[in-house]
């Protein structure tokens, strides 16, 4: 993971969440993703019995919501909130086409391959069987 050191958070638009905030919704329209600076997230889907299901926990310098950057016209294949608040940069898909505007083929076609690989882990967490409590 590249250290979040990297991340130019002076020219990025930040997001405080409150406890037990819902940040995105599963279903929704997507067009941003975030940085995690402060706090943890966690990703939930609703799995195929209805029950929601927590696929991943997420802590500063994580990023999620990343699919809506790399593929047009996204919906949200999961729902994300903070247990007890965080503070996140926003990363705009605008902003972001900018910055790949210029990317080769290769790179492109690997960011491709990579989305659809996150999106079919996705469905197999919605799916698989809910772990005894």
């Amino acid at each position: 993971m590249a250290p979040i050191e990297n991340l130019p958070v002076e020219t990025l638009k930040q997001r405080e969440v409150s406890a037990g905030e819902i940040i995105f919704l599963e279903g929704q329209p997507a067009n941003e993703a975030y940085v995690i600076l402060r706090g943890e997230v966690q990703v939930l889907v609703r799995g195929s019995n209805g029950d929601e299901v927590v696929i991943n926990r997420m802590k500063a310098g994580e990023m999620f919501g990343e699919i809506a950057l790399l593929t047009p016209n996204t919906i949200r294949t999961a729902t994300t909130s903070s247990a007890e608040g965080c503070t996140l940069v926003v990363i705009d898909k605008s902003v972001f086409d900018k910055h790949v505007a210029n990317a080769d083929g290769l790179l492109r076609f690997i960011i491709d391959h990579l989305c659809r690989r996150i999106a079919a882990l996705t469905e197999r967490a919605r799916d698989a069987p809910k772990a005894p409590s």
